[in-house]
């Protein structure tokens, strides 16, 4: 007879085996995919951006936010020398030697190319997803087993199908492009479509202009005439362009319509035209990167074709242009609409309507809307001045608190600023004593007056570093003014020349000549570079007796913007720490208040600017500082008065 005990222990262990089959089953954790994404240009232009956003969103999602993403922009057009492949191979080896990727993912046809010429040697067996590559040019490839992706087959001829339904009367039309990879690419396939046109119209390539050319060709087109823009990111000078920059620059000055083949140029002075969308592009290439990430075999995952066209219009060009809407094919969507009458002011109209039945309803009706509308304005208007009060009391206190850490900072190198203060003095002591000697007749003439002039040398150099310090102590509302941003680095460094040698750091300056001045307050400015300094001095403290050097570079970007980095060689911190240090109250000094970093992206970031931090490849960070330049024309947040150009792709 089985025991009750006996059964129940049997239930046990056969639990115990079923337990230890499905961890067996299971296997160790999954790791984070590890995903990474080539740009053949940029991946903030915006083209590139609503890709890059809609592949990582989709990841995200499907990943609970469990991916970790790299993302590289080849910038073909910009660098397009005969060695830039193998400058580009070299990085890609060094940057990503070691690290283990699950998925590429090549955005375009020129970042497909480079990774099948170099993927072999430095992602060997990795899935590769293109997005975006056009047919025709895919056919030519020898595609490996591990290269799946999304097709876009460009149509050119539709648009222009669209145009003579809008203009019947074209007769001429001028088809603008750029001399880059890319923009020839786009210009082949362009030219195959538009053949068929050729015996009606007369076609026009303008491909190899200079932008001044393009602009004045533009302005001056016969009657009966329309423009194809394809993509312009190099011109026929070889200077680089952003495409839609390009193109709003060309339909304010074109005396003809304009149109595109891409929803990205929609609302950038285009009429518009049957156009491709890089939004659901970029979802359709997540969607199969989700099945590979998941262990669905890229043999069952066949190259797809996306179906992504439309037919897209700016109202606002159809009025300019004086176009009929009824003209343009059913399933069109026109955006930038102005609201109708009826929306704007139907509750005006029914009010109108019912004053026939209800004349002194009415009355009553506008008074009440009057009174309220009243109060809405005065509650909108006592709304919007506590809104100013509350920003002026914010920046109030933060020029505050910008006053409370320098002078903080500054108390806290007193020792250095009486010993630097100290050698001027003692020096105008001696040589003062000298200088009675020398007037009593003992010594030469000749020797009084070299005493003498050390005298005065040495008072200005004490009265330099006391005019230094006495701005930095001054408690101001902040001014702003030319910069001259190379002269408020040097006198940093004068101030900090004895700081920096008590604590045996060697300080480098690598300065741009023709950096120009930026517009701001100086002494805002040095104290973010000061506390730069300071922070980068504490962290080389940190790694012991290692190289104890610290870089500071200016240099003017071709963004029309001034970029500062200090480089140190401390102890630096871990990656994902660099996105929080410079929020409030994160510090790793024990005695720190995590608030100098933090001040200090204010500043920047009020005068118009931007600041970050990067991992240096041997040890220690970088610093980057970037303000714009001081143009004429452009007020105090370094923004033109008539408006910011828009975001490119």
């Amino acid at each position: 007879m089985i025991h009750r005990s006996d059964i129940f222990r049997q239930q046990l262990c056969g639990l115990l085996l079923v337990a230890l089959v499905a961890c067996a089953l299971a296997g160790p954790a999954q790791a984070r995919p590890q995903v990474l994404l080539v740009f053949d240009e940029d991946k903030d232009l915006p083209g590139m951006a609503v890709i890059n956003r809609n592949i990582q969103q989709v990841l995200r999602a499907e990943f609970h936010e469990q991916v970790e993403f790299y993302s590289e922009s080849l910038n073909i057009s910009q660098f397009g020398g005969s060695d830039y492949q193998d400058v580009l191979r070299d990085y890609f080896r060094r940057k990503y030697q070691g690290r283990e990727v699950d998925l590429i993912i090549a955005v375009m046809e020129p970042s497909l190319d480079f990774l099948l010429r170099n993927a072999d040697a430095l992602f060997p067996g990795v899935p590769i997803v293109f997005c975006g590559a056009n047919p025709s040019d895919v056919e030519k490839l020898s595609l490996p087993d591990n290269v799946t992706g999304v097709l876009v087959k460009r149509d050119f001829a539709p648009t222009l199908d669209v145009a003579l339904r809008l203009q019947p009367a074209t007769r001429h039309v001028f088809v603008i492009g750029g001399t880059s990879r890319f923009d020839r690419q786009i210009q082949a396939g362009a030219r195959r479509d538009l053949t068929a046109w050729e015996s009606r119209l007369k076609i026009t390539w303008l491909d190899q202009l200079s932008m001044e050319q393009l602009l004045s060709k533009v302005s001056a087109l016969p009657s009966n005439s329309i423009i194809y823009y394809l993509t312009v990111f190099v011109d026929g000078r070889g200077e680089a362009f952003i495409p839609h920059e390009a193109l709003t620059r060309i339909a304010r000055g074109a005396n003809a319509p304009v149109y595109v083949a891409v929803d990205q140029y929609v609302g950038r002075g285009a009429v518009g035209g049957y156009v491709y969308s890089v939004e659901s592009l970029g979802q359709q290439t997540a969607a199969i990167g989700v099945r590979i990430l998941r262990g669905e075999p890229l043999s069952s995952i066949p190259i797809t074709s996306a179906s992504v066209h439309r037919n897209l219009f700016d109202w606002r060009q159809l009025d300019r242009w004086d176009m009929d809407e009824r003209r343009l094919p059913a399933d069109s969507q026109v955006n930038y609409r102005p609201l109708s009458i009826w929306y704007s002011y139907k509750w005006y109209i029914l009010a109108g309507a019912a004053a026939f039945l209800l004349q002194s309803g009415l009355l009553v009706g506008l008074l009440v809307s009057r009174a309220q509308r009243r109060r809405a304005e005065s509650l909108r208007a006592q709304s919007e001045e506590r809104r100013v009060r509350a920003e002026d009391e914010v920046h109030r206190q933060r020029d505050e608190l910008a006053h409370a850490l320098r002078v903080t900072t500054l108390g806290e190198m007193t020792a250095s600023f009486a010993h630097e203060l100290g050698q001027p003095l003692t020096a105008i002591s001696m040589n003062a004593g000298a200088a009675r000697q020398l007037i009593s007749g003992r010594v030469a003439e000749s020797e009084a007056g070299e005493a003498l002039e050390d005298v005065i040398a040495d008072a200005d150099r004490a009265t330099q570093i006391l005019h230094r310090l006495r701005a930095l102590f001054r408690k101001e509302p902040p001014v702003r003014q030319r910069v001259d941003i190379n002269t408020a680095i040097e006198d940093m460094l004068r101030l900090l020349e004895s700081e920096m040698r008590q604590r045996r750091i060697r300080t480098q300056f690598k300065r741009d000549a023709g950096l120009g001045y930026v517009l701001g307050d100086a002494v805002q400015l040095q104290q973010v570079l000061i506390n730069l300094m300071i922070n980068a001095a504490e962290a080389i403290a940190l790694g012991g007796e290692t190289a104890r050097e610290i870089q500071i570079e200016s240099r003017r970007l071709a963004t029309g913007r001034v970029e500062i980095l200090v480089c140190d060689s401390g102890v630096g911190v871990e990656e994902p720490a660099l996105e929080h240090m410079f929020e409030h109250f994160v510090t790793s000094k024990p005695q720190g208040l995590g608030m100098g970093l933090a001040i200090s992206r204010s500043i920047v970031e009020a005068h118009g600017g931007l600041i970050w931090a990067t991992r240096n490849e041997d040890r220690g960070l970088t610093m980057h500082i970037e303000l714009p330049v001081f143009e004429r024309g452009r007020d105090a947040t370094g923004e033109r008065r008539t408006g910011t150009a828009a975001a490119n792709q």
